[in-house]
């Protein structure tokens, strides 16, 4: 799979498959949910890719820098939105395990 929120997901999405491939339906869907608000992160209208993935990124540690033009630099409040979401689906692993 290639996926955008993969970069900060990827053991949730392991999790979703995983489940997917033994027949548990209702595991993938509650560990979908979970996803929810990463993907909606990633693919606003208000802040179109890379800017969100870069951020996030960036949140990680991992120095990917800032969008080229024509993007350029993100908005205000994307840095607190990505800790938001990153935060929430910290806190909704360990809810869940």
């Amino acid at each position: 799979m290639i996926g955008v929120a993969t970069h900060w997901s990827a053991t949730d999405h392991q999790e979703m498959f995983d489940c997917w491939e033994r027949g548990d339906v209702v595991g993938a869907r509650r560990v979908n949910a979970r996803l929810l608000e990463s993907f909606a992160y990633e693919t606003g209208d208000d802040n179109p890719n890379p800017l969100p993935s870069k951020v996030m990124m960036n949140l990680l540690g991992l120095n990917v820098g800032e969008a080229r033009l024509p993007m350029g630099p993100p908005p205000a409040g994307l840095a607190e939105r990505a800790q938001k979401v990153l935060d929430n689906l910290r806190a909704a692993r360990s809810a869940a395990h």
